[in-house]
Parts: C-alpha cells; sequence; structure tokens
C-alpha cells in the first residue's frame, strides 16, 4: 500500500471534502504504477493497486477506502461488477478507467453506479479534476439520501403522534385542536419529545385492549 509523501497538491478549495482514500484496480502493471504515483502526488493514500475485481473487493474489506478507481476490463471480475459488489456492500463510489468512449458505453457505467469515468491515456490533471467531480457527486447524492430519510422520519413520527391524538380524542371526547393541545403540554410539562409520548399512548391503550 502506498501512503502520500509530503511533497503533495492540496485538495482543491471549497465547501467539498476531499477524499483521503482511493482503491485502485487496475491490471495493466505501467498504468497502475501510474495511477499510484500521480494519486500519491495529490495527497492522496493509495489502497492497492489491485490487478483484478476480486481483489479489489478484498483490499476494500480490509482498508475501506473511500473511492475506487476501476479499470472496466480485467481479469476474474471486471470493474463492472466489482463496483457493483462495493456499492451494495460497502457504499463505495467508483470511477471507470476505459479506452472506450461511445455512449453504449456511459450508458453502462451510469447503470453500475459510475460516478465518472476516465479515458485512456490519463494526465495527472484530468485525474485530478475527475476525481473532483466524482467525489462531489457521491457527497451530493449523499446528501440528498439523508434529506429522504429525515423526510420519512418525520412523515412516519407524524403518523403516530395523530394517532395517538386520536385515542385521545376518543377516550377523552375532546376536539382535534384539544387533544392535541394536551399533547403538547404534557410533553413541555414531562420534558419528553412528543414523538416519545405519542408511542406511549399507544402501547398504553394497545394494553388495556380486551384480548381476542
Amino acid at each position: 500500500m502506498n501512503v502520500a509523501t509530503t511533497d503533495t497538491v492540496p485538495p482543491p478549495s471549497g465547501k467539498l471534502a476531499w477524499p483521503q482514500r482511493i482503491l485502485v484496480a487496475e491490471d495493466e502493471a505501467l498504468l497502475a504504477r501510474q495511477l499510484t504515483a500521480e494519486l500519491t502526488h495529490l495527497g492522496l493514500e493509495v489502497i492497492g493497486p489491485a490487478s483484478n475485481g476480486v481483489r479489489a473487493i478484498e483490499l476494500a474489506r480490509e482498508h475501506n477506502p473511500d473511492i475506487a478507481l476501476l479499470d472496466i476490463r480485467m481479469p476474474e471480475m471486471d470493474g463492472l461488477e466489482a463496483s457493483r459488489v462495493l456499492q451494495e456492500e460497502f457504499a463505495i463510489p467508483a470511477i471507470f478507467i476505459t479506452a472506450y468512449s461511445d455512449r453504449e458505453f456511459v450508458n453502462t457505467a451510469a447503470e453500475h453506479g459510475a460516478m465518472a469515468y476516465l479515458l485512456k491515456p490519463i494526465s495527472v490533471e484530468s485525474l485530478r479534476v475527475t476525481l473532483q467531480v466524482a467525489w462531489s457527486r457521491h457527497l451530493e447524492l449523499n446528501d440528498l439520501k439523508d434529506q429522504v430519510a429525515d423526510l420519512n422520519r418525520k412523515l412516519e413520527h407524524r403518523k403516530i403522534i395523530e394517532r395517538a391524538k386520536g385515542m385521545i380524542m376518543h377516550r377523552l371526547g375532546l376536539s382535534e385542536s384539544d387533544a392535541m393541545r394536551r399533547l403538547q403540554k404534557q410533553s413541555r410539562d414531562s420534558r419528553r419529545p412528543m414523538i416519545d409520548l405519542a408511542r406511549s399512548i399507544i402501547d398504553a391503550e394497545e394494553l388495556l385492549e380486551p384480548s381476542s
């Protein structure tokens, strides 16, 4: 495994972070050495290089890289299949390396979750820019997933609170607004989040229901 030297290029400025550890899988030894040297110069810790997809997955399990740089055509397991495993098991995004730029390839790479792809021959500048774009996309997608998860959680909480409110209305003969005010007051007085209080009300109500 190659570790960055002190003579490195600083990460790009801006609000987005820069990955620290990159997995390289390339079966052409000369290109693998070139990529390792250039990535190290960019300030990254290089995991590998692996000469096939199977070894790439083994290295991912051992070292937990931030992102992967995968050649498409490799023995034993190609980059597309390796990317699928890395994404599903470890949520590791991938950049694909290829000598092909036709539309069919681009569509196939996109279907396999490519954050970006690099065409051979690869310059250090294209490597840096592609890496930055891919990492930015990865962070944006993660942020979007977090937002969706947060919205789903809030929706589920609202359903639980509405159910508890309905139980209060039914048991105490209160209006919807009065039942909600009662919930809010009890939440404040007990210093308990309303969602926890609502769950307690539902649990208590279910406990008092006659058994079948």
